[in-house]
């Protein structure tokens, strides 16, 4: 049983208020059963859309929770570093403010959990009819099955991802995120792996957060060849922790390149326009990763 605990969202542009009273009502809970200790730590990343800030401001008013609002925008790897350095407590669990907690007894089984590092994963949720066209809800869900406790074991130190995880506090300030990441992808997969290199084991359970919002097909391009720019700046501390990476550098090594690259000039801009469109052919995406990938690889 862990004695104290403290959530850590890091937030940049979303609501995060019905995430933080839910956090909030199941800690009271485990402290009334369990005598548990907790905090919830919010910080808001500058957003650039004020309203977030303001609308969330509400989560103040709550008991044990403090809401901090940056001045300057940190990046997603230094934001983290920062609340593990403000966090009182020895347990930290780190939750991305813009998902959900459907579970019950989510605050429970992280209190009641094994590990050094323990990775609860993500459940997708949403209604099929309203988001059936949006792309990134079609891979979440592909994917979904892969992501279970069970399957995330296989590969329990690549399978790790900060979206929703405890960590001792100790481990993240001997092991920090890497601030150079400062742009969108990877930064949560490079600090698995730099744990797994200090000795610390992954423990993979069946405690995930819900992801029930989704961003338009347009954005999540955005995000993807972000992520993929990320993947090819990063790509020796990342070697061997990425399927892309892995085969982009095979061919790479078999001098391919230039063919990919004459690929994506010809047919790229159609793929993009289809997976950016109202009806996405999800069968198309990985194939477009790998296409702008080696095209933007130098």
């Amino acid at each position: 049983m862990r004695q104290a605990i403290s959530f850590v969202l890091p937030t940049y542009n979303c609501h995060c208020v019905q995430l933080v009273e839910t956090l909030c009502s199941q800690c009271h809970k485990v402290q009334a059963t369990y005598g548990l200790d907790y905090e919830i730590v919010v910080a808001d990343d500058c957003s650039t859309d004020r309203s977030y800030v303001t609308s969330n401001s509400v989560i103040e008013r709550l008991d044990n929770v403090r809401y901090l609002k940056l001045e300057h925008n940190l990046g997603r790897s230094a934001v983290r570093n920062f609340l593990a350095r403000e966090a009182r407590y020895d347990w930290l669990v780190f939750i991305d403010g813009d998902l959900a907690v459907d579970k019950s007894d989510f605050v429970e089984n992280y209190a009641l959990s094994d590990g050094d590092v323990v990775v609860g994963g993500t459940a997708i949720g949403g209604d099929v009819k309203l988001w059936r066209n949006n792309l990134r809800y079609c891979y979440e869900k592909r994917c979904e099955p892969a992501h279970s406790a069970k399957q995330r074991m296989l590969l329990a130190n690549r399978e790790f991802r900060t979206t929703n995880f405890l960590v001792s506090r100790r481990a993240v300030i001997a092991n920090p995120f890497d601030e150079a990441f400062k742009h969108y992808g990877y930064e949560d997969v490079l600090f698995g792996k730099q744990l797994t290199a200090s000795g610390y084991a992954i423990n993979h359970i069946d405690n995930p957060v819900l992801i029930d919002d989704y961003e338009s097909n347009p954005v999540y391009m955005d995000k993807t060849e972000e992520a993929c720019r990320t993947l090819i700046e990063f790509r020796k501390q990342l070697n061997g922790y990425s399927s892309l990476l892995s085969f982009s550098t095979t061919l790479v090594h078999w001098h391919l390149q230039p063919l990919y690259k004459l690929v994506y000039r010809i047919i790229g801009a159609s793929l993009r326009r289809n997976l950016s469109g109202s009806n996405p052919k999800l069968s198309l995406f990985n194939i477009y990763r790998l296409l702008y990938t080696l095209s933007v690889w130098a």
